[in-house]
């Protein structure tokens, strides 16, 4: 860390919770100025504290449809903080890392962790190679669509323009007319951009291979911002003076483990566990840990329309 702390993150998140808007479904053209002031309460009425798991972690220890007996294989990329990332020693560490190995702890499985680009994470799945796919995912429509199933969500986030700090008083995605916008090849970020080009008026989109190398672009001015994970932009930001985040959070959204179409007991076998994890404080405390304030988690993954705003409350 370079001169940023970590009560800086908690005040940085909690503003972005307070200024969140949504811009209807992920395949809609509405704009982002538009997006920003839309507000409504409906994401109150969604969010939960816990729900209760009504089945034990014992009653379930069989997981059904595992790549291998034994072992719960779950593929990251390595490169998307908080999330998953691989720390000075080589170790792949993060929230969603430590709720894997809760999980895999509480199953009773031997916790795997391949590493690959976003890209071949979901191809991988697809073919049958994982169990799990864990790099922060948002279970939208498309990619219900494209073959996946997905977890109950697991904290909650949004989309935010990631820019040097120099420029961290710009209007972010109320206003990206002309410019080069970045961001990760196959990520839900990076859709949202591409669907919505003629609304944005953007000048010309670049897709990298991961955030390491989204930021490295960042700072060599081949782009002017990139299109980021709200809680990714705000890990980020604490951690180097030279970054900030610009305008509203927009598309407020849950994220999920995903899982291969067909695996549906597999991951209702773990949901169980998500459930007690949730329940008894688990949850909030690696939050807490990773982001440094707890984040409502919704009871659905609500797929077809995003949240109106990021969900608050207890949790």
């Amino acid at each position: 860390m370079t001169g940023k702390h970590w009560p800086t993150l908690a005040v940085l998140l909690l503003a972005l919770a307070l200024v969140a808007a949504a811009c209807g479904s992920s395949d809609d053209t509405t704009t982002t100025a538009q997006a920003a002031a839309t507000t409504t309460t409906a994401a109150a009425a969604t969010t939960t504290t816990a729900a209760a798991a009504t089945t034990t972690t014992a009653e379930v220890m069989e997981v059904p449809g595992l790549v291998e007996d034994g072992k719960l294989i779950v593929v990251t990329t390595g490169n998307f903080p908080p999330f998953t990332l691989i720390n000075e020693e080589g170790v792949n560490e993060g929230y969603t890392i430590d709720l894997a190995a809760e999980v895999a702890t509480r199953l009773g499985l031997e916790l795997e962790l391949p590493t690959v680009d976003f890209v071949a994470e979901l191809e991988g799945l697809a073919s049958g190679l994982y169990d799990i796919a864990d790099s922060g995912i948002w279970p939208n429509e498309a990619r219900q669509e494209a073959g996946f199933v997905f977890s109950r969500p697991m904290t909650s986030t949004g989309i935010i323009a990631q820019v040097l700090t120099e420029n961290e008083g710009s209007a972010g995605f109320d206003d990206v007319a002309g410019l080069k916008i970045g961001g990760i090849q196959g990520s839900s970020q990076e859709k949202f951009v591409l669907d919505n080009e003629a609304d944005l008026g953007y000048d010309e989109y670049l897709g990298f291979q991961g955030a390491a190398e989204a930021l490295t672009g960042l700072r060599q001015g081949r782009v002017d911002l990139l299109v980021q994970d709200t809680l990714v932009a705000g890990f980020v930001s604490v951690q180097n003076d030279d970054l900030s985040v610009a305008g509203p959070t927009i598309l407020a959204h849950p994220l999920s483990f995903t899982y291969q179409t067909g695996n549906e007991a597999k991951r209702d076998a773990i949901d169980v566990v998500i459930n007690e994890m949730l329940a008894d404080g688990t949850v909030a405390r690696l939050q807490t840990k990773w982001f440094d304030r707890c984040i409502a988690v919704p009871d659905g993954i609500n797929a077809a329309e995003p949240y109106t705003t990021m969900p608050g409350g207890d949790c």
